[in-house]
């Protein structure tokens, strides 16, 4: 699956032209924003919600007001495609983790 960088720093309106807020849920998607912009949640357990997460959980992106961001793990993560890409404020971590690549665990 083919990221959503394209989206750092754009807002995203509604049909009716205001902010897009909350879980927008598609077949094979759900995708999360905050005042119009790509952003992480938090459910009530107080567990992180990726902005972007394909159902079946092979593609995840975590954002914090419109950029990508994730402190602790990669901020895009797709394993169909077995790479992934790390982020801070907007920003690419050259050599983040694994350097893209995701081990297969079968080699661990």
């Amino acid at each position: 699956m083919k990221s959503f960088k394209r989206y750092q720093y754009r807002g995203v309106p509604t049909e009716d032209g205001v902010p897009a807020n909350g879980d927008y849920i598609y077949p094979d998607i759900t995708v999360r924003f905050k005042d119009g912009y790509l952003n992480d949640s938090v459910d009530e357990e107080g567990n992180v919600l990726p902005a972007i997460e394909t159902h079946d959980g092979s593609h995840i992106e975590h954002w914090k007001n419109g950029v990508l961001h994730c402190e602790k793990s990669p901020a895009i993560v797709d394993n169909l495609d077995n790479y992934e890409e790390w982020y801070l404020d907007g920003k690419p971590v050259p050599g983040g983790g694994n350097n893209g690549r995701i081990d297969d665990p079968r080699s661990i």
